[in-house]
């Protein structure tokens, strides 16, 4: 994502967006985790598989996050929390404008 500024331009990887949104999803009330905790997810999954990062020609950011719940948590409410927070923080760090997040259950504990 290139941003221009007053004093020239800025570059902003996926990756760093990628740091961004796994930090706002741990800062919210409700997941407990943002992966499996099988040993053959563990094995395979990555970050990168954990929080999936997509920007298309127009510099729409689309992110995909998948997280376990806790226990006793109202699943609908969590979810528009960690949208907030995820759009907020990128807004607010990142300068993304145009930002859509999808959150996916996988699991409650």
């Amino acid at each position: 994502m290139k941003m221009q500024t007053e004093f020239g331009e800025l570059d902003i990887t996926l990756n760093a967006i990628r740091k961004l949104v796994y930090f706002a999803i741990l800062e919210t009330y409700g997941p407990v985790n943002i992966s499996s905790d099988s040993w053959f997810s563990k094995l395979v999954s990555s970050e990168e598989g954990r929080v999936k990062i997509q920007e298309d020609e127009f510099g729409h950011i689309k992110v995909d996050a998948f997280v376990e719940l806790e226990y006793g948590t109202k699943i609908s409410e969590v979810g528009r929390n960690i949208i907030e927070n995820v759009k907020h923080k990128l807004k607010t760090l990142a300068g993304c404008d145009n930002v859509e997040v999808n959150v996916h259950v996988i699991d409650v504990k």
